[in-house]
């Protein structure tokens, strides 16, 4: 494996890690897994964010 490669390989790797990262770290903040921004009732994809949870026991 020459430089160049070992350069681009890293720099994918690094990119990749901070996107992880940056999830978790979104997680734990109470954020969710969706990207719809701060108001999640205006979006659309609310539903699959945030399923509800009507359950009734039995």
């Amino acid at each position: 494996m020459n430089l160049a490669t070992f350069v681009v390989a890293a720099l994918v790797a690094a990119v990749f890690l901070a996107i992880i990262c940056s999830g978790i770290r979104k997680r734990k903040h109470g954020g969710g897994s969706c990207s719809c921004g701060c108001s999640c009732g205006s979006c659309g994809m609310a539903d699959a964010c945030h399923p509800k949870t009507d359950h009734v026991h039995k």
